[in-house]
Parts: structure tokens; sequence; C-alpha cells
């Protein structure tokens, strides 16, 4: 089993790294040269910032903590099928008091509430619209993988039912079930706007199924996240597609006197369905998009600072009409 888990670590760790070299290399030819490059958020838009997508849920080493994230993203919408077609730049900040709480070795619940300030501007005017987000709540159950030793070995130190008498593997394996709660106020009138996701909230009640691989050696990690969003319709008619995210951060943690520093590199993703409305698909509403990333966290004494940029190395947004152009994430976090 762990000779199994072994390779599946080094595939990983390889098919990250060559993913998001090839997408470097590339980027001249996959984005225009007048769109701006940008882990984890592209799905609905406001159903994506608020409860995080591929964002993701925890810190690298996935320590429980309370924190302040912000998270920046910026998008231009072009109302026609032509270059000089009218166009407007959409300005969405997010920031959120999020956390990750045990209940014991194995449970524990994540939370994130968010605050959305979000602004349209076009040639002529501004629209801008803030208020209380979709708050998260999820709740996970871990799994923890132990070292096999071989069958000529006696392990003296096991004792049966006792965990923590064995020798860990560095292998844990998560997995989630949450709710997105409809929090956040949605207005019906912003819905026939060109980018439909300008919006504080989704109205809508959500459930959230996530699984989430980790394994660290020494000062290596990989974390791999796989999240499902099925989403309902909200007392307007209106729902947004189902979704899902993934990810994965390969990084490594430099050791520094009373301190530790660790750079990342990942690679990430959102596919979702069609919009519906009256229990009709609206054309266009679907798509997806492929994200590269890096960015480093910055542990010390008890404190954790987090910064990453994302940018899009494929991306086919509402029939086109819409383009992601660059994100930005900070975050400070105080551990449990």
């Amino acid at each position: 089993m762990i000779n199994v888990f072994q390779n599946f670590k080094i595939k990983a760790i390889l098919f990250g790294l060559s993913a998001l070299l090839f997408s470097l290399e590339n980027y001249a030819t996959i984005i225009p040269p007048h769109i701006h490059s940008p882990l984890k958020v592209f799905c609905d838009l406001c159903g994506c910032s608020t409860s995080s997508g591929s964002s993701g849920f925890g810190t690298l080493d996935n320590l429980s903590f309370v924190g302040l994230r912000y998270i920046y993203q910026d998008y231009e919408s072009r109302d026609g099928i032509f270059s000089n077609s009218p166009t407007s730049k959409e300005r969405f900040n997010t920031y959120q008091v999020w956390g990750r709480v045990p209940v014991n070795d194995k449970l524990y619940f994540n939370a994130i509430v968010p605050y959305q300030d979000l602004y349209r501007h076009f040639e002529d005017r501004t629209e801008h619209i803030n208020g209380l987000g979709d708050i998260t709540v999820i709740g996970w159950y871990q799994f923890k993988f132990f070292k096999k030793h071989k069958d000529h070995e006696v392990d003296f130190n096991h004792v049966e039912g006792e965990d923590e008498a064995r020798e860990l593997s560095g292998h844990r394996l998560n997995l989630g079930i949450g709710l997105k709660l409809p929090t956040g106020e949605f207005e019906d009138m912003l819905t026939d706007r060109i980018n439909p996701g300008f919006q504080v909230g989704t109205g809508s009640l959500d459930a959230i199924f996530s699984i989430l691989h980790s394994y660290s050696k020494n000062n290596l990690g990989v974390n791999t996240s796989a999240t499902y969003y099925l989403k309902t319709e909200n007392r307007n008619e209106y729902r947004f597609g189902n979704q899902f995210s993934f990810s994965s951060n390969v990084y490594y943690n430099l050791p520094l006197e009373k301190s530790a520093f660790s750079p990342f590199l990942g690679i990430s993703g959102d596919v979702y369905d069609s919009i519906k409305q009256f229990n009709e698909a609206l054309p266009e509403t679907n798509g997806n998009i492929v994200n590269g990333a890096f960015g480093s966290e910055f542990m010390i004494d008890k404190f954790i600072i987090g910064a990453n940029y994302t940018f899009p190395i494929s991306q086919n947004l509402f029939g086109d009409n819409v383009t992601s152009k660059n994100r930005f994430m900070v975050y400070l976090n105080y551990i449990l």
C-alpha cells in the first residue's frame, strides 16, 4: 500500500510541475497580448469567490487556524461578438474571516464568512454592490496512514487500537461534506448582465463534497483536492450551474531560525454546468478554466502569512464573452 502512495506522490509532483512549466512556456500563445495574466474560482464567479472554489480551504500544511483572507479578482466582459463591442471591467474584492477548528484528531470543521465589494466599470458609469456573501461550512474526516513494517520485523511499539504508537507514513486523506448558505443578497435585475456572477450572493442553498489528499516527507509536500458543488434553485427560480473544482500544489519547506518559508507552485481549475432560469438552460453560461499559480507561506511563532498569484492557462467563460485577467490572494492566520 505504501508503495502505491509513493508512486502516486511522484506522479502527482511530476504532473503538476510539467503541466505548469508547459503552460508557462506556451503562455504567450494561449493568452492574447492585451490580457493580463491569473488557483479555486471562476464558476458562477460570485459563488466561487464566496465559497473559495479552487482557492482552497486551508494552509499548505493543513494546520488548524483562524484568520483573515483577501481575494482580488479582475474580469473583462464583452457585450457582442466584435472586437469593438462595448466592454465592462469587473473588480471583485472579497474579504473573508475563515478558519479550521478541530473537534478531535480525526474530525474538524472549516468555516468561511465573506464580505463582497464588487465594482463594474463602463465607459459612462460605474456600478457598485457590496454586502455579506454566502457563508460556507464544511465538516472533514481525516484518515491517517501508517508505515508498514516488513514481515520479519517486530513492531515493539505497536499497541492495537493506539494510533499514536505507530509511525505515520506522511499521507493523509480528508473527506469533506458541507453547505454554502444563502446569506448573501441575490438581485434578479442583475442577471441580464453579460457576467451574471456580478452578485453578492447566489440566493441558494448548495451542497459541497470534497476530497483532499496530502503528502509530506522531509521538506517536500504536495496537496491535491477535488470538490463538487451541487447547486439548487433560489427563490427567483434561478440556478447557477453545478461546479467541479480541482487543485494541486507542490511546496518546499525552508526552515529558518524560529520561522519557516514555504514557496509553492500549483495548478487548478473549474468546470461548471449551464445556468438555468425557470428550469431552462441559458445559452453560453457553462464553461471551464485552468489556472497556474505560484506563491508562498511564511510562518513565524503561531502566525502564518500567505500570498499567491494565479493566471489563466486556458479558459472559456460564458461563450468567451467574459475573460478572467488576474487574481491575487493574501491571508494572515493564527495557528490554534
